[in-house]
């Protein structure tokens, strides 16, 4: 697992070789579990997730992880990454590349980078652009700019992945106890109606309303109800039909 203090000092590396490579700016958008566990939100996340903008930055990104050159020692050694192909997350997740750090000591690194599109579905839209923060950890990098993408924002991308991913569902209560502006989460899912297939939509807006629907039951069971979800649970109803 990688905890939050392992993900901040990987980043530091990759953005120490990408200077000593006089790379061009790489910036990257971090999502999903690696997003939780800088926030302090959880301890730690198996796998770090990131969205670029385009596949250019992919191969900027690709050049400084892969690059095994010993011009380019790090403070922390030599900062090789593999690409890794045929990985799970390509399939399962519409993945654009996975590259993966090995480490005996301190356990592997994985980095999954999709690119525009996640989970062949929800796109980094400019409002998730505007919404994003870089992080005061992260503000002293030169070359790799690493944006966390809000609150809302990865509560949006949680809820879409499939219905089986329990650990989503767990994310997902972590959020709602920090606070989720579900006014914010709505007006991006008008966004999205925008910018996706109209049959996609409605496939990640049914599985949206299934899980949403779970979670609350689940704190229902625990004997908690919030105004803000009931409403956000009946404006997807809408959205469905």
């Amino acid at each position: 697992m990688i905890t939050r203090e392992r993900l901040v000092r990987e980043f530091e590396l990759i953005d120490e070789k990408a200077r000593f490579m006089d790379s061009g700016e790489i910036n990257l958008y971090l999502i999903g579990g690696g997003n939780l566990a800088l926030r302090g939100i959880k301890p730690a996340t198996a796998d770090v997730d990131v969205v670029v903008k385009d596949h250019r930055t992919l191969t900027a990104l690709e050049n400084v992880l892969i690059n095994p050159s010993s011009r380019f020692r790090t403070s922390g050694g030599l900062v090789v990454y593999l690409k890794v192909f045929g990985h799970e997350y390509e399939g399962k997740l519409g993945a654009d590349a996975v590259y993966q750090k090995v480490d005996p000591e301190t356990g592997n690194f994985n980095l999954d980078v999709f690119v525009k599109r996640v989970m062949r579905g929800i796109q980094l839209s400019e409002g998730m652009i505007d919404r994003a923060v870089i992080p005061k950890e992260f503000q002293k990098l030169k070359k790799l700019r690493v944006h966390l993408v809000s609150v809302e924002d990865v509560f949006l991308f949680k809820g879409v992945t499939s219905l089986g991913r329990s650990k989503d569902i767990d994310d997902i209560l972590r959020l709602l106890e920090l606070g989720v502006d579900f006014d914010v989460v709505l007006k991006e899912i008008e966004v999205q109606r925008k910018l996706l297939e109209v049959e996609t939509f409605e496939r990640l807006a049914h599985i949206l309303f299934e899980k949403i629907k779970l979670v609350q039951k689940i704190l229902e069971e625990r004997g908690l109800r919030g105004r803000g979800l009931d409403h956000f649970i009946n404006q997807l109803e809408d959205y469905l039909g």
